[in-house]
Formats: C-alpha cells, sequence, structure tokens
C-alpha cells in the first residue's frame, strides 16, 4: 500500500506545477513512460491513470497516443475493466490515420470482448476485418501487421473454441501459430495459443496432445519469465489431467495455479483453482479438505461473478457436509439447483445435480426422497437427451441420406458394369450354352449388398456395434405381433409360458465417474466391454440394443415372465465381476443396476386399446432408478400384473401408483432390503 500511494503522489506531481494557479504544464513523455513501466503490473492502477491523464492532454504526438492507448487498454484488461478496454480501443480507431492504426485497436477490442468471455460479439466484430487479414499477414516487411493478424485469429480461434465450433477454431488457431513460430519475441503469443490448442485437443478426444500443447505454452512461459499468464496453463493442464484419469498429478497442477494466482493477484483463477481442488478432493473422498477448499472458493467467486461456478461451489460444500455427517449439506445441494432452474439454458446441469442429490439422499438412508429425486433426474435427462437426441438424429439422418444417395449412384454404377458384363455374358451364352438367369442372380446380389450395407449404418451404434433405438423402433411392431400370436395361442392354458416380451434397461453404476477420472477413452472402452459383457449372457433370440449414453436395453422374446429374475442376476454378476481394461493397462470394477418389466400381451377383454411398449419401457425405467436408489448393484423388476386391475386404472404408468393401486408386485435379490416402498407392499 505504501508503494501504491507514492506511485499516485508522483503521478500528480507530474501534472502540476510548483505554483498554484498557472497552467499545467506538458508531461515528459519519457517520464510518463517510464512511471507506467515501474508500475506494479500484477495490479497496474497508478499505470492507468498516468496514462488516462496523459490522454487528456493535448501535447502528446500522435504516436505517443497510439502508444498510451494501447497500453492502457492492456492494463484495463488486465483489471477486467472490460468495458473502458472496449471503448479506448474503439477511441483509438477513430484516432487512426491509416488502415494499419485501425487494424491495431480493432485487434485490442477482440482482445478486451475475449478476455470478457463474450464470444459472438467478438466474432462479430471479427467478420468486419476479416478480409484484411491475410493481406496484412503476408506483409513480409510488416512484423507489426503480421502480427495483428495473428493476433486476431487467436482470438476468434478462441472464441470459436468456446462455442464449440472446433474444424472453425482449429483453422485458425493453425494460422495464427504459423505467424507466431516465425516470432522468437512473441511468448505470450505463442504460449495463449498453445493454450487454447490444448483445450481443442482435449474437446477432439486427444488429451496426450493436449497434454504436450499446454506443456510447451508453460515452458515458453517459464523461460522468458512471463508469469502473468502461468495460473491459467496450470488451470488448462490440470484439467487434461483429469481427462487422463490421473488424479494426483492434477491436484499438484491445481495447487500451483493456486500458488501462482495468488502470486500474480489473479482473483479469477484463484477461485478456480480452490473450486477444482475441492472436485478432485471429492474424487478422492478426502471431503475435509474438500470443505476447505469450497469454504475458500465461494467468496472468490462471488467476487468474480461468475454465477455457474458459485452454484458448482454451493454443489460441492453440500456434498462434502453430508459425507462428513454435518447438517445443512442437502440444503446447499437444493438452493444450487433452485439456482441453476432459475437460470436460462441449464437444464443439463439441473438433471445433473439432482442425480447428486439422489445419491446423497441414498448416502443418508433417505430411499424414498433418494427415489424421487431419481426420478426427476430421469425425468430431466430423458428431456435433455430428447433435445439432443433429436439434433443428432437431425444431423444422422441428413449423414445418412448423403451416403444413402451416395451408395444409390456407386449402386446404378455397378448395375450398370454388371448389365454390360450382362450383356457380353448372353452374347456367351448363345455360344456356350450358359444360363442367362445365373447371371442375372449375381447383379441383383451386388445391389442388395449395397443397399443392406445401408441398412446396418443406419441402424448400428458406431461405438459399440449393437443395433440401436432407431433398429428397435423399426422392428418393434412385428415382435409385437408375434408374441401376441404366441400368446393368443395358449388362450385355454391357465397361464402362457415362454411368451412374453420382457424389457430390460441396464445403466453402467457411476459412469460419469470414469469420464472424469480417467477420460472420455476409458469410458467408450468400458462401454465397448460392458456390451461384449451382457452379449455374452443373452440368447440368440434376445436382442441388447445401445439405448444412449451408458445404458443399454434388452429385449428379450419369448420369456418366462417368472425367471426374469435369474436373467437380471446374470447380467449384474456378470458386469460385477468383469475386469475393464483401459487402454493404458489399468484395471477397473464397474457394476451395473437394472430394472425390468414385462409387456403385457393378455387379450383385453373391454376391448381397449393395447398396451404401448413404449410405457412398459418407462415402467422398466423407473425399476432401474429404484434399484439405484437403493445403493446400485441391484436388480428391481416387475414380477407380475394383475390384468383386471390394470384395465380398472388403464392410465397408470407411474411405479409406485401402480403399487399403491396393486396393479402390479416387484421382485428384487433376496438378502437385499428394498427400502421403498415399504417392505410389506412388496411380496416377494
Amino acid at each position: 500500500m505504501r508503494f501504491a500511494l507514492g506511485s499516485m503522489l508522483v503521478c500528480v506531481a507530474l501534472w502540476t506545477t510548483a505554483a498554484v494557479g498557472q497552467p499545467a504544464s506538458a508531461p515528459d513523455m519519457d517520464t510518463v513512460k517510464a512511471r507506467i513501466a515501474e508500475d506494479d503490473r500484477r495490479r497496474p492502477v497508478v499505470a492507468i491513470q498516468l496514462a488516462q491523464q496523459a490522454l487528456a492532454h493535448a501535447s502528446p504526438t500522435p504516436d505517443e497516443r497510439r502508444w498510451l492507448r494501447a497500453q492502457l487498454i492492456r492494463d484495463l484488461v488486465r483489471m477486467r475493466r472490460h468495458d473502458e478496454a472496449l471503448a479506448q480501443a474503439l477511441a483509438g480507431r477513430d484516432e487512426a490515420r491509416d488502415p494499419k492504426g485501425q487494424l491495431h485497436f480493432d485487434v485490442l477490442a477482440l482482445t478486451a470482448l475475449a478476455d470478457a468471455r463474450r464470444n459472438e460479439e467478438l466474432l462479430k466484430r471479427y467478420q468486419g476485418i476479416a478480409a484484411r487479414l491475410p493481406p496484412a499477414a503476408a506483409a513480409t516487411k510488416d512484423a507489426d501487421a503480421r502480427m495483428d493478424a495473428a493476433n486476431a485469429w487467436r482470438l476468434a480461434g478462441t472464441a470459436l473454441l468456446r462455442l464449440g465450433q472446433l474444424p472453425e477454431s482449429n483453422l485458425l488457431l493453425t494460422q495464427a501459430l504459423r505467424v507466431f513460430d516465425e516470432r522468437p519475441d512473441a511468448v505470450y503469443e505463442t504460449s495463449q495459443t498453445l493454450a487454447a490448442m490444448a483445450l481443442l485437443n482435449a474437446k477432439l478426444g486427444h488429451p496426450d496432445q493436449a497434454l504436450g500443447a499446454v506443456q510447451r505454452a508453460i515452458d515458453a512461459s517459464e523461460a522468458a519469465s512471463d508469469r502473468s499468464s502461468l495460473p491459467g496453463y496450470y488451470l488448462r493442464k490440470a484439467y487434461v489431467l483429469g481427462l487422463l484419469g490421473r488424479p494426483d498429478d492434477q491436484q499438484a497442477a491445481l495447487l500451483k495455479a493456486r500458488t501462482l494466482a495468488q502470486e500474480e493477484l489473479r482473483p479469477y483463477e484463484l477461485a478456480v483453482a480452490a473450486t477444482n481442488l475441492a472436485d478432485v478432493a471429492l474424487q478422492k473422498k478426502d471431503y475435509q479438505a474438500a470443505l476447505a477448499y469450497t469454504d475458500e472458493a465461494i467468496p472468490l467467486v462471488e467476487q468474480s461473478g461468475d454465477q455457474e461456478s458459485l452454484w458448482v461451489a454451493w454443489v460441492n460444500k453440500g456434498t462434502a457436509l453430508n459425507r462428513l455427517g454435518r447438517p445443512g449439506g442437502i440444503d446447499w445441494i437444493r438452493k444450487a439447483i433452485a439456482a441453476f432452474a432459475a437460470a436460462p439454458g441449464m437444464d443439463s446441469n439441473v438433471a445433473e445435480v439432482h442425480g447428486l442429490l439422489a445419491e446423497e439422499l441414498a448416502f443418508n438412508h433417505e430411499h424414498e426422497r433418494a427415489y424421487e429425486a431419481a426420478m426427476q433426474f430421469k425425468r430431466l435427462t430423458d428431456g435433455v437427451r430428447k433435445a439432443a437426441d433429436q439434433k443428432r438424429i437431425a444431423e444422422a439422418n441428413a449423414a445418412y441420406e448423403a451416403d444413402k444417395r451416395q451408395r444409390q449412384i456407386e449402386a446404378l454404377e455397378q448395375e450398370q458394369r454388371h448389365q454390360q458384363r450382362f450383356r457380353w455374358m448372353l452374347a456367351l451364352a448363345a455360344v456356350a450354352g450358359l444360363a442367362a438367369a445365373a447371371v442375372a442372380v449375381v447383379s441383383r446380389y451386388h445391389v442388395k449388398k449395397a443397399y443392406g450395407a445401408m441398412r446396418d449404418m443406419a441402424f448400428s451404434d458406431p461405438l459399440t456395434g449393437l443395433r440401436n433405438r432407431r433398429h428397435l423402433v423399426a422392428t418393434i411392431a412385428t415382435d409385437l405381433a408375434q408374441a401376441q400370436r404366441l400368446h393368443a395361442g395358449t388362450r385355454g392354458d391357465a397361464a402362457p409360458t415362454n411368451a412374453d416380451l420382457v424389457f430390460m434397461m441396464i445403466d453402467v453404476d457411476h459412469f460419469k465417474a470414469v469420464n472424469d477420472q480417467h477420460g472420455h477413452a476409458a469410458g467408450d472402452a468400458v462401454l465397448k466391454q460392458c456390451a461384449a459383457v451382457l452379449q455374452r449372457q443373452l440368447r440368440g433370440s434376445d436382442t441388447l440394443v445401445r439405448w444412449g449414453g451408458e445404458e443399454f436395453l434388452v429385449l428379450a422374446r419369448q420369456t418366462n415372465p417368472g425367471e426374469v429374475h435369474v436373467l437380471a442376476e446374470r447380467l449384474r454378476a456378470s458386469i460385477a465381476a468383469h475386469d475393464f481394461v483401459l487402454d493404458d493397462g489399468q484395471l477397473l470394477r464397474k457394476t451395473c443396476s437394472i430394472g425390468y418389466a414385462c409387456h403385457p400381451l393378455a387379450p383385453d377383454a373391454d376391448g381397449a386399446a393395447p398396451a404401448d411398449w413404449n410405457d412398459t419401457v418407462d415402467l422398466a425405467d423407473q425399476c432401474l432408478y429404484l434399484a439405484k436408489a437403493n445403493g446400485r448393484d441391484l436388480w428391481v423388476g416387475i414380477a407380475e400384473r394383475d390384468a383386471r386391475r390394470a384395465r380398472e386404472h388403464p392410465g397408470t404408468h407411474e411405479l409406485r401408483a401402480g403399487l399403491d393401486l396393486g396393479l402390479w408386485t416387484l421382485r428384487w435379490p433376496d438378502g437385499r432390503n428394498l427400502a421403498w416402498p415399504a417392505p410389506a407392499q412388496l411380496p416377494r
């Protein structure tokens, strides 16, 4: 504080005369520049005031004013005074005497918008100067113009990265890096670009490349003693290490980021480091440390104005308190849910926090409330997934139609070639007595093969090779009709045997932790191995479907309802016993939760519409979430339906309501307690 006060006195002295009442004298620019350079670069309050006062004076030359304003913009950005920085950039552009000067201040405006994360506004301004950048970058004799062009590409590429436009981001960042690589003195710009490319590679599923890029950024900055950006680079490194499943190294990088943020007076980076340290501590089940880091993070995040990070900190605090057995934990989580729900565009966050709430309530043995939270998680997740699925389906359909057209063209070309061969064969047949029909069969075979490949592409999951949801929707009517015929054929028997369809939902427990701790490549490996393990336990007549995310659906045909639990237990046990091998050779043990329901096929005496198979899938899903609310690694299924009561209550599709009305009963493993509903309501 003494240094800052002394600097302020010098600042005032530069702009006053010894005699009171005399007009202010022109400043000595060399002195002003020296004082600006001497100011604390971590918190350049005095430098900002000096530059502002110098610009208010009429005496600086145009070049001096350009230098002062550019320095002022950078210092304002450092102090996160973004609107002031943007205003100064626009003023500098208006003062510029030539297109080169205008471009320089255009790029400084992008700098202010990038630091404020106003990405859409940044890209709109970028579009206004994009056409001027290639000529500027090609001006080999004008190093400043080349740097301005490269910085514009870097800033726009970073904004595109934040908005998820990865190919476009990659193009611009690569262009920028080519220019920076020619400038050994461009340490800051090179490091910033490398850090952005690290995040780009991480999002593209290349964490090893991402780690290499961010380490290059750290090494370059440390070699040049440029410490201002190091807290952000270490935060980026910690993020990538988290994807690689290296929590100890991730924690070390976060601690380094925290120390640097404290030294460099970077409160926002300090808040992010503390928040992420709490996340890592929760993963490692060090709840005391998680609580301490969260208490450190909350006031810092409040000061930064980052509401989403604040709400995440509330969730972390609630989880830590709950796991430590202290009061108030659930209240903090519910407070975060309310905040996320009140903000637009946060549907996926609301769903995810409801899932965490269900886990914490189950940890407290509040199983009924855990089930309610789990069902709310399911409803919200289904909504988010439906929106995402609709987008993916639209994109997949577009790609499918394009590929279909291409395959049709190829098939027609191939058919034309075969027809040409066919004509030659006919000519030969007249001489050699060959059968023309055989040639036609060969021709049709190749066309059918091409269309079969198109059909397989549309109905298969590319990761696991299983059938997908589209396949089930396309074929379920045939399965229902066949099952109905089998059921009708046994109408005279007391109870049909091996005629039912069973829908079984399977969800990998704590799958998100695999992605968080080991990376998405590990998650993909777990899903592929899950598919293989489950497939080995099924009959040839059953179908295993990749339903979405970490969920699988089994359609078991010609099944005895009284024996479905045997299949459910076999599937559960096979997952629990499997050693999941990751790409690095590490072994994981995982469990799964299962819910099942038999599709009602009994004829309806009242002539009502037959039951919708989607309702049966939904009941199986509700059984799945009941299993999750009771500790996971568990199966729960609807063991029996009362057809008469079902006809009396045709609109009932909610699990608990159906149990209360006696529409169906549940079954679960011997030796496991199902805490909700009450055991008296659940016959074995």
